[in-house]
């Protein structure tokens, strides 16, 4: 798809923006063999978050059997439409949200999807990929709310470099505790009315879906913090675009109940303006939760 002598040594932002654009639009139109030529022939993926009813959570090796993964898909979806919420791009890591609605073939249902995406570029192709998605509750899909017309088309400063985004950024992302996040630092670092969404369904995730107010996340947190013993946190990449971040990272869980483990992987964009983290978008591997919790047996 990209040819010959013209390929180039490594791709610019903007050019990185251009390709993940194609790359949604294709994967929504089923144009599978195009979409292909964006991604190397030993590409990895890693799929997180719910297949469930279609095929699990997993590692991918290579094009072929991407691809073979992506038909199975497209034999009982079909794209509805879908729109790029955000992305982040930095040095060759991008971070991507896409909001999408698929319909089932043979029932006609149609499903909303909320997806994200790190993307590891080597000139000009993914090599490596991490894909989270959920069905998300009854929410709304704008996220923020802006405070004029004027924030749509100048967004506050973040009001931090990059190094101190960064190290926010793991202060509450990388934390060695088994009760799990820094109170004192999320109070610290964030914004009294905080938007924060947990994406998912809440009937099946009960602190899933959109919450205000940093009072309202650091409850979530040690809610989560009684139901589930941390053991272990490694915090694996870290894409800082201006005043926008996302981090990728695992935890280590047992569950206090059942006494099950699983190493769970999150990914989470976060907006900082003046100073402050002003809003925090998660996704999480919901059925490995679900899993730990018991709640798998009779599906």
């Amino acid at each position: 798809m990209h040819g010959g002598a013209e390929r180039p040594a490594q791709l610019t932002g903007d050019e990185i923006r251009r390709r993940i654009s194609d790359i949604t639009r294709l994967r929504l139109a089923g144009h599978l063999n195009q979409l292909m030529g964006h991604f190397s022939q030993d590409v990895i993926v890693h799929y997180n978050c719910t297949k469930e009813g279609l095929f699990s959570p997993g590692v991918l090796n290579g094009r072929a059997e991407f691809h073979a993964n992506l038909r199975l898909t497209e034999e009982e979806y079909q794209g509805v439409d879908g729109e790029i919420a955000d992305i982040l791009v930095e040095g060759n890591l991008a971070a991507v949200r896409w909001r999408t609605r698929w319909r089932h073939r043979g029932t006609g249902v149609v499903y909303r999807l909320e997806m994200a995406y790190f993307l590891r570029w080597q000139n000009d192709v993914v090599i490596e990929m991490h894909e989270f998605l959920d069905i998300p509750g009854a929410t709304i899909l704008g996220r923020s709310v802006l405070r004029s017309f004027e924030d749509l088309m100048e967004p506050r400063p973040p009001g931090l470099t990059r190094e101190e985004i960064l190290e926010r950024v793991r202060a509450l992302a990388d934390f060695p505790s088994p009760q799990g996040m820094d109170i004192a630092a999320m109070r610290k670092y964030c914004s009294p009315d905080i938007v924060c969404e947990f994406v998912g369904d809440r009937v099946r995730i009960p602190y899933a879906g959109r919450h205000i107010g940093v009072d309202a996340i650091t409850n979530i947190v040690r809610s989560i913090g009684v139901d589930f013993e941390q053991l272990n946190s490694s915090l694996s990449d870290v894409v800082i675009d201006g005043g926008r971040a996302a981090c990728r990272r695992t935890v280590e869980w047992r569950h206090c109940g059942t006494g099950r483990r699983g190493l769970v992987a999150l990914a989470e964009f976060l907006k900082v303006e003046d100073g402050l983290i002003v809003e925090l978008i998660e996704y999480r591997d919901s059925i490995t939760i679900l899993e730990m919790q018991g709640e798998m047996e009779s599906r």
